[in-house]
């Protein structure tokens, strides 16, 4: 006679959600009370991208009870390698990626809030929309944004959590008011169009993203668990290639217009880019003030294997058809093929920089 084997019984559904943290609430620096801090925290992350979509999918996971996804985007295929969090239906579908994101993250954890905006972040809007949260997460791929960022968080006194990564090296560094530098310490100006490395012009691989994203929701977790080792002053460069990490001294710079003169040229919009549709020629003109005069040839270099590229004394032309942009040497520039402002910013930071 065959062996009857019994069917396996399982604990109710209410046990299987009162025991989702155990392991979690395991380690000491959690615990209970960690864990209640996690469930009343709010955290932003602002851009859900490559960086952005698995930094929120580590926080849901891990309990963070309110997650408020800000991206501009849409899911396009050549996404899917690096962005986990979406799936070949949310490209053909091209869903918003907040959107998308929220349904795959209700999926993954039904117990939080989860807000979704469809926008790009500017200074007209970033204090309404980080006034009320415990940390600022950046998923930004452009440097204008972070120094938004940067301002509201001095402003307002929320930390925020930078990162950056291409090709397989990255960056990450936790940004404390009245503790750390701040990220105008780090870099005080923007760095000049023509040097600007994209995912499009140098490359990015997902493994070297999952492992930054991972750090950087490591930073935002301690920020909200309120331990002393959040924002130890210090940016981590990562070298995934050659398995190296450098830890690297940010001084509070006594000259930087933020943490030392309290100015905030970006949420002021003193300094920034403006968008604005060209009537009739199916462009847009994207402006960007407080910026210095652009070397066309440099530019010009590192576009060429990238695309059809026409470049003189006056403009570069570099065009990724249905679209092309042209870039003058004041820092202007126009995006053919669209009339919409918030394609034509996504086209300019995807193939020039931002």
């Amino acid at each position: 006679m065959g062996t009857t084997v019994p069917h396996p019984t399982f604990p109710s559904t209410s046990v299987l959600m009162n025991d989702r943290y155990r392991r979690q609430k395991a380690f000491v620096e959690v615990g209970e009370a960690g864990q209640q801090l996690l469930a009343n925290s709010r955290i932003a992350i602002c851009g859900m991208g490559a960086l952005g979509a698995m930094v929120a999918e580590r926080l849901c996971r891990m309990g963070v009870g309110f997650l408020r996804l800000i991206d501009r985007d849409w899911v396009e295929l050549d996404n899917l390698p690096r962005q986990a969090l979406y799936t070949t239906e949310d490209a053909i579908e091209i869903r918003p990626k907040s959107i998308a994101a929220q349904t795959h993250l209700m999926a993954i954890n039904p117990d939080i809030l989860l807000e979704p905006i469809v926008e790009d972040l500017t200074f007209q809007t970033a204090e309404t929309r980080l006034c009320d949260v415990d940390c600022i997460v950046d998923g930004t791929d452009n440097f204008e944004t972070r120094y938004l960022l940067n301002d509201v968080s001095w402003k307002l006194g929320i930390p925020w959590v930078h990162a950056g990564v291409v090709g397989v090296s990255g960056q990450s560094m936790a940004f404390v008011p009245n503790k750390t530098a701040c990220f105008r310490c780090l870099m005080p100006e923007i760095p000049p169009i023509e040097q600007m490395q994209t995912c499009d012009n140098t490359g990015v691989l997902g493994a070297a993203v999952g492992v930054i994203a991972s750090w950087q929701a490591m930073e935002a977790i301690k920020i909200v668990l309120r331990k002393d080792v959040a924002g130890d002053g210090f940016l981590r460069v990562f070298d995934l290639w050659e398995g190296e990490v450098r830890k690297i001294r940010v001084p509070r710079s006594p000259s930087c217009r933020v943490c030392s003169a309290g100015l905030y040229d970006f949420l002021t919009g003193d300094v920034g880019t403006t968008a604005r549709v060209l009537c009739g020629r199916g462009a847009v003109q994207i402006q960007s003030s407080g910026r210095e005069r652009i070397d066309l040839e440099v530019l010009a270099e590192r576009l060429r294997t990238e695309g059809g590229v026409f470049a003189s004394r006056f403009l570069v032309r570099f065009s990724i058809p249905p679209h092309s942009v042209s870039v003058f040497s004041d820092g202007r520039a126009i995006v053919h093929g669209t009339e919409n402002p918030d394609e034509a910013r996504k086209i300019y930071a995807r193939w020039i920089g931002g």
